[in-house]
């Protein structure tokens, strides 16, 4: 009787036959390739030479991109948000596979993708009206960067040998109130007070976003114990050609960080307190059954400015209104971190602290003695 190993055998034809194992094809099953001989002992020493120089799959090497882009989103998808999901099939869509989708894996390398990266940073726009913002780029490059560890996870195909060129961002002037227009408005929202005025004032004084304040529930306002507590925020999700979310939903936060407790102070705890006992609905600045919409809030955020003539910002400056107002007063960073939901205090000194001149001043002013 024959020799015979796992991997070995003798054919009908008298030759020997040697199997190894090269990876799982697109179903999942097991690939196999074979090498032959006259002698086991031949068979043998080429099994072994061969299957030292296996790497990887090549079958997964003639994979198209688009297909590993598919394969990625749906191993990753209960990892990430409804609205990141979608955030990433629309640039899938409509910016990486028309460029990147027919190429397959043993075609893609850092040249390609950088040359990619750089025609969408130069004329990527949809509407053909120049190229893309550095930072839907950075979103893009996150996705490929992402989707490419996946595959050489998956041992699809071996790491890239330079890495992926990130465009820069350069950091805008953070606009925020100052304290004299701070007080001007608030000034102006209690003489005539409206939902919407008392939006601007949790935000004001507590730092939550225009998702988080839309999002408040009064059973989320402990006005006994003066807290609030962010448990949701409103989502966007579903994305029309524009590339623009088309609705929203309540969620939880992103994030662990962001569910967190706020403590009411007592500037607007007897605002609260009077808004509750008119209030129509369970959400705190809406006048109906349901959510406000962020933008329709936004909107009523930026006719109230008008109307009192304050300078026109966007509603997230009340947020880095807070933050810099909380680091004058000398607040601690750690506190004014958790108080904004971030992961850690970094964050919150480079992003969200406003380092205003006057603050500079009193800074230095210090060193005087």
């Amino acid at each position: 009787m024959p020799k015979r190993t796992d991997n070995i055998h003798k054919r009908k034809d008298g030759r020997w036959e040697g199997r190894y194992k090269i990876g799982n094809g697109l179903s999942g099953e097991t690939k196999y390739r074979s090498v032959y001989g006259k002698t086991y002992t031949e068979v043998k020493g080429k099994l072994i030479r061969a299957a030292s120089a296996v790497e990887y799959e090549p079958c997964r090497k003639s994979l198209y991109f688009s297909e590993l882009l598919e394969m990625w989103l749906h191993a990753n998808a209960i990892k990430h948000k409804d609205s990141t999901n979608c955030k990433y099939r629309w640039l899938i869509e409509n910016h990486i596979k028309p460029e990147l989708g027919r190429a397959k894996l043993s075609q893609v390398s850092s040249i390609t993708i950088n040359d990619f990266l750089k025609r969408k940073l130069v004329s990527g726009r949809l509407d053909g009206q120049g190229g893309l913002s550095p930072a839907t780029v950075r979103s893009i490059i996150v996705i490929i960067d992402a989707a490419l560890k996946y595959a050489v996870a998956e041992q699809f195909i071996s790491p890239l040998k330079t890495p992926i060129s990130k465009p820069s961002i350069e950091k805008q002037q953070i606009k925020i109130l100052s304290q004299k227009e701070q007080t001007y408005l608030e000034n102006m929202i209690f003489s005539d007070v409206t939902l919407t005025g008392v939006g601007i004032l949790i935000s004001l004084h507590t730092g939550l976003r225009v998702g988080e304040v839309c999002a408040l529930k009064w059973n989320d306002v402990d006005l006994e114990n003066n807290i609030i507590t962010v448990n949701h925020c409103l989502t966007r999700v579903g994305i029309n050609a524009q590339g623009i979310s088309s609705s929203f939903v309540l969620d939880v936060p992103k994030t662990s960080n962001s569910v967190r407790v706020i403590p009411i102070n007592s500037f607007i705890a007897p605002l609260l307190a009077d808004t509750k006992l008119a209030a129509r609905s369970d959400f705190v600045v809406s006048e109906r059954n349901g959510f406000v919409n962020p933008r329709t809030f936004e909107y009523r955020f930026h006719r109230l400015l008008n109307k009192y003539d304050v300078t026109d910002i966007n509603y997230h400056a009340l947020r880095h209104t807070f933050a810099t107002r909380c680091i004058e007063c000398g607040c601690d960073y750690k506190t004014l971190s958790e108080i904004l939901g971030h992961a850690n205090v970094r964050i919150t000194l480079d992003t969200y602290v406003h380092s205003s001149l006057e603050l500079k001043r009193s800074e230095l002013e210090k060193i005087i003695r």
